[in-house]
């Protein structure tokens, strides 16, 4: 059980600390609104949960046993960051441009199923993409052992937990911006998240081109 919780706090504190997806998450919702959000979690869970069943499968072990692979990746994710966090700050010259008359029109303009598909597919690609995320997997689950079970058993569990706890904290993620949901509608609110997210991905797509 003392294992389970240590687990458990090491892998709250990695998932709380504001990352390419977070950052994604507010940049959606700040574009297209609450459904949008919605979308993103559940692609960014349904990517969580794909690399959580290759580490247990030991397909993450191959990835990055290979320099050439991990590094091709690595290049890919951080290249759609930049591209995602371009966009992000599209949106916030926009709407700094047109000011609160045309930035009601321009949501109302695309279409919600289309932002939902959109907004699904960058959270599920982004989260893919980060072999941050594979290696994290690979480093955090030797150094928790449960008596008793055998080596995939353990990892299976451990993996259900942390996509467990992510699922909680982006469900509490997504309550909170419901509460401001009146804030989002405000232009130059929207303006600021769209111009911090941006600026946010970016910089992470950046410094995951240069890490080793």
């Amino acid at each position: 059980m003392s294992e389970l919780v240590a687990f458990a706090v090491v892998s709250l504190v990695i998932i709380v600390v504001p990352g390419p997806d977070l950052a994604l998450l507010l940049a959606n919702t700040a574009r297209a609104g609450r459904r949008a959000g919605m979308a993103t979690v559940t692609g960014i869970m349904l990517g969580n949960a794909l690399l959580a069943a290759a580490a247990v499968a030991g397909l993450t072990a191959l990835l990055t046993a290979s320099e050439l692979g991990y590094a091709a990746l690595r290049v890919a994710g951080a290249v759609y960051l930049v591209y995602l966090g371009i966009r992000a700050l599209s949106d916030f010259v926009h709407l700094r441009r047109t000011g609160a008359a045309d930035a009601q029109p321009r949501r109302q303009a695309d279409p919600a199923p289309r932002s939902a598909r959109v907004s699904f597919r960058q959270g599920l690609i982004s989260n893919l993409l980060n072999p941050k995320v594979a290696a994290f997997y690979l480093s955090l689950f030797p150094q928790f052992t449960l008596p008793g079970l055998a080596p995939a058993v353990e990892h299976t569990l451990l993996a259900a937990l942390f996509w467990f706890l992510a699922l909680v904290w982006y469900a509490l993620v997504l309550l909170l911006l419901a509460r401001i949901e009146i804030l989002l509608r405000r232009p130059r609110f929207r303006q600021g998240i769209a111009g911090l997210s941006g600026a946010g991905l970016i910089g992470l797509g950046v410094a995951l081109a240069v890490r080793d």
